[in-house]
């Protein structure tokens, strides 16, 4: 089965990579799930290139406040998500597809990705 991933950041995974992707559970009452999510590290899963040891996250993964400061300078992020973080899933596949688009009225890239996913080891 193949699935398309929509990232809010670059994660420019070459085709044929093995890739491992975290999703997080949202852990807000049904309630209170209004907008668009986007400080909420549900709404964006991590992923691990397998070949190359990379690891992509959002701001949210690493930290618990706003998007981490000033562009001006280097911000202090952890290597791994954050351990307080509730994970939903994880599962692995390999890319068969990925894009990268400039989004000027952000000054960011978007991805996507398709991964042909793997079975689960048993």
């Amino acid at each position: 089965m193949a699935r398309t991933l929509r990232l809010n950041f670059p994660a420019p995974i070459p085709v044929g990579h093995t890739v491992e992707v975290t999703q997080f559970a949202d852990t807000r009452p049904d309630g209170k799930r209004r907008g668009d999510g986007r400080f909420e590290a549900a709404t964006f899963p991590a992923v691990v290139d397998l070949d190359t040891g990379i690891r992509y996250m959002n701001h949210v993964h690493g930290s618990a406040g706003g998007n981490g400061g000033l562009p001006f300078f280097a911000n202090s992020y952890p290597l791994e998500p954050r351990p307080e973080l509730p994970v939903a899933g994880v599962w692995r596949g390999r890319v068969t597809a990925c894009t990268l688009v400039m989004v000027e009225g952000l000054e960011g890239q978007h991805t996507m990705l398709v991964i042909a996913e793997q079975p689960a080891e048993a």
